[in-house]
Parts: structure tokens; C-alpha cells; sequence
């Protein structure tokens, strides 16, 4: 990858990163209100079974998948001055360039990410199979 495509990338990594940053912040602050929230007559956290709590679970997948990107684009970031990045951390090829900029901070190539994505979603050997 050339110099220029490179700096590109890392701008874009870095505003991607202070999104994020705004926005794990933003979710975190929002979870400490739902705890508490005003008017209530304890300062004690309501525990989450007291309240509404599917609204609360949607807020902690939210604010964890958040979490999770922002360390893959950190991760990203990382690999640019030490050469490795848009090279697939798992075989060790280039990742094409579509999918980098559809996905900037890819650590893996398209196969290799297919390839964990199926490793991933594959039954444990004797665990029953669930059919909704």
C-alpha cells in the first residue's frame, strides 16, 4: 500500500476513533443514569430487575459492541507505523482494498474473516443443535 493510501486510512481510523471514544462515553454515562435515575428516593443503585430490563440489555450490547470496534480500529491504528497494516493478521496476505474501505479497520482478509465467522458459528461436537 502506497504512503498516500496510508495516510488516508489513518485519518480516517483516527476520526473513527474519537467517534467512538464520544460515543463508549456517551453510553457508559447513559448506563450510570438508568441506574440511578433522578427523583428517586435512594441514592443505591436499583438493581437492573427492578427496572425495564430489555431496554437496559439493548443499552449494554449497544455500549459493548461500541467498546469492542473502538479496540479493533486502536488495534488498527497500531499497525500503521509498524508496516502491518492491511496485511491479514491471520495468513498474511494483503487485504483487498474494497474490503478496507468498507471495513478500515479489518485485521483479516475476507476469507480469513468468512473462515472464523463459520469457526465461530459451528456447534460444539455433541451439543444439541437448537431449530426455531
Amino acid at each position: 500500500m502506497d504512503l498516500k493510501k496510508r495516510a488516508g486510512f489513518e485519518l480516517q481510523l483516527n476520526a473513527l476513533r474519537q467517534r467512538l471514544i464520544h460515543e463508549v462515553d456517551s453510553a457508559e454515562e447513559s448506563l450510570r443514569e438508568d441506574v440511578v435515575k433522578a427523583g428517586d428516593i435512594t441514592s443505591l443503585p436499583t438493581h437492573p430487575a427492578d427496572t425495564d430490563v430489555e431496554g437496559f440489555d439493548v443499552q449494554v450490547a449497544i455500549a459493548q459492541n461500541e467498546e469492542r470496534m473502538l479496540e479493533q480500529v486502536e488495534a488498527a491504528i497500531e499497525r500503521i507505523p509498524i508496516g502491518t497494516y492491511g496485511i491479514c493478521q491471520s495468513c498474511g496476505k494483503s487485504i483487498d482494498m474494497p474490503r478496507l474501505r468498507a471495513v478500515p479497520y479489518a485485521a483479516n482478509c475476507i476469507d480469513c474473516a468468512r473462515h472464523e465467522r463459520v469457526s465461530i458459528e459451528k456447534p460444539v461436537q455433541g451439543e444439541p443443535r437448537h431449530r426455531w
